[in-house]
């Protein structure tokens, strides 16, 4: 196994807990409103939301780990198992979030995790 797997398989699942993290600091939220009256208040709230908080150190976090495994493993063979993100924030979204899976989503995750397998055999 390349050493490095471990590490950037835990850089990409923290990222994909924080995007979690940011769903639910932006449904804590209520509606959110950039612009006019009410702006400050609501990006205030949105600032101040552990949700959020959380989410931020999820995304440093992973970065951190992932210039970890920049430092060794090829870009061309690592970077692609990112789109594993994809797959686990989709899988998440639907165990704790209770999102739908369409057939097109699920065929697309199937398609993702194929190319991830295959560029690892490769």
């Amino acid at each position: 196994m390349r050493a490095w797997l471990p590490t950037a398989l835990l850089s990409i699942a923290i990222g994909a807990i924080g995007q979690l993290l940011l769903k639910f600091a932006a449904r804590g939220n209520g509606s959110l409103s950039l612009f006019g009256p009410g702006a400050l208040s609501s990006l205030g709230r949105l600032a101040t939301s552990p949700y959020l908080i959380a989410g931020l150190v999820c995304f440093v976090s992973s970065m951190l780990l992932w210039v970890k495994v920049l430092g060794t493993a090829p870009l061309a063979t690592a970077y692609p198992l990112v789109s594993l993100g994809y797959v686990l924030v989709a899988l998440l979204s639907w165990i704790l979030l209770g999102e739908r899976v369409n057939p097109h989503q699920a065929l697309a995750i199937g398609v993702i995790m194929l190319g991830v397998f295959m560029l690892g055999r490769g």
